[in-house]
């Protein structure tokens, strides 16, 4: 399947052009002047990006331990003094911090020497039942980060663009980004809501304003692709698509690439942190922020992983001083990609990840299938369209396909059901069943769906 740059027949609008430099420049100096610097980043030797990287790390540490009441008894539990904080070389030492600890302390993370101004309140969907709220700095360049992204995908900030994603905004602030925003248009489709209805009026507003970039989570980027291709509709094909939120598998990037005819570009962003990383046009693994981001690939005792093998994220924020996240284990799997990328960027590049330390699958007597479940099928990508592994109380696992357009999908489907069973070691029962969709929450899709007991809970099976 040929998934090159498709060229679009709308030419980029001078005027939106215009007026997106003129607006910046006067508003947004500051995120230019990053920007620029990104440029010069991407281009420096590694280790001096790592040396600078480590010395704005601890600078935040040292920040959270001064100002924050959490990270100063945390650091002093962990024997971490002040001076221990003014050497670079000590950050590996400094405790990981633990996605309870942020529910459980988001008070004492808080910043005191700033106002609740600077506080721009996020939360998490609560895909893992358990809802967090963080804040981020306003001051951060989040802006500057997307123009980057874009850059990297054939994107003008200025261009028409299309998203798919769980709509929040109030009426209030819908008009004011309108107007901000005009003259570009930015049409949103809600994740939450996507019925016949809301599809056909997206794609009304697509051939009204042929957007050149299509961004959302990647359930509903596929669902609506789906709709487009199942009613037969044809539509100017936008520059490049954006997704995020949770692994795309080979299948839904190859159906959702051909249906809509552009190429699609992996970008791994989360609300306690935007932004961490984002595919190039090589396609070859997640270029890390690694100016504003430090991202750490561990091992189960909090180790570096060796190079190109799967571990956990560990993430610090550099650019966040309002409820500074220093160390934080957001509780993704990937591993560090070896070797320079063929665009010439030195930023470090991480694998696409590949689901959350919850999408594990648990045996009998504590034992357990790691993440990295979302690979099962990339031999065979055309063997189906969506697939979910569902865990039940009882451990039993039921393995949910679409089927794809192979000729031998159910048998490629039969020989990955063999595969978990052998992954499982014949402890826990393994059954297929096909089904013609499998439904997303709010645009997100899990791979992994537990309702397995958690270690220690009271109703585990033994």
């Amino acid at each position: 399947m040929n998934t090159a740059p498709i060229s679009s027949t709308v030419a980029p609008s001078s005027l939106a052009r215009t007026a997106f430099d003129f607006k910046t420049a006067l508003a947004q100096r500051a995120d230019r002047r990053v920007e620029a610097r990104f440029l010069e980043n991407e281009m420096l030797d590694p280790e001096e990006l790592h040396l600078q990287q480590k010395r704005r790390a601890m600078s935040i540490a040292r920040f959270a331990f001064e100002h924050t009441d959490f990270y100063r008894r945390r650091y002093t539990e962990s024997g971490i003094t002040a001076a221990d904080l003014d050497d670079p070389h000590h950050f590996d030492e400094l405790p990981v911090i633990s996605k309870a600890e942020l529910r459980d302390h988001q008070a004492e993370i808080i910043a005191r020497s700033r106002g609740s101004r600077q506080r721009l309140p996020s939360s998490t969907g609560g895909s893992t039942g358990e809802p967090l709220r963080v804040f981020h700095d306003r001051r951060s360049p989040v802006a500057a980060m997307w123009w980057r992204a874009f850059r990297w995908w054939g994107i003008h900030p200025s261009d028409n663009r299309a998203i798919i994603q769980r709509e929040r905004r109030a009426a209030s602030t819908k008009l004011r980004e309108l107007l901000e925003w005009w003259p570009t248009t930015v049409q949103a489709l809600d994740a939450t809501a996507m019925t016949d209805a809301t599809m056909r009026a997206f794609v009304e507003s697509w051939r009204e304003n042929s957007p050149r970039l299509l961004s959302g989570y990647v359930g509903g980027v596929h669902e609506f692709a789906s709709f487009v291709r199942e009613s037969g509709i044809e539509l100017e094909p936008p520059l490049a698509i954006g997704v995020t939120a949770a692994p795309i598998t080979p299948s839904q990037r190859g159906f959702i690439t051909e249906t809509l005819r552009a190429p699609v570009f992996d970008a791994y962003r989360s609300a306690e942190v935007p932004w961490m990383a984002a595919e190039c046009e090589a396609h070859a693994g997640l270029h890390v922020f690694s100016d504003v981001r430090v991202l750490e690939i561990l091992d189960d005792y909090q180790r570096p992983v060796i190079p190109g093998e799967e571990g956990t994220v560990v993430v610090t924020d550099l650019c966040n001083r309002v409820f500074p996240l220093v160390r934080y284990n957001i509780g993704d799997r990937t591993s560090l990609v070896v070797g320079p990328c063929s665009c010439g960027r030195g930023l470090d590049r991480i694998r696409a990840v590949q689901g959350r330390l919850t999408d594990v699958i648990r045996l009998p007597g504590g034992r357990r299938i790691p993440g990295g479940l979302t690979g099962l099928f990339n031999e065979r990508p055309d063997a189906v369209s969506q697939f979910q592994i569902h865990q039940h109380r009882d451990l039993a696992i039921t393995l949910r396909c679409v089927p794809g357009a192979a000729d031998d999908a159910r048998e490629v489907i039969d020989h990955v059901a063999g595969t978990l069973t052998r992954l499982a070691e014949g402890t826990v029962p393994v059954r297929v069943e096909l089904v013609q969709a499998i439904p997303h929450e709010g645009g997100k899709v899990r791979v992994v769906r537990s309702e397995a007991p958690a270690p220690g809970d009271s109703r585990e099976v033994a």
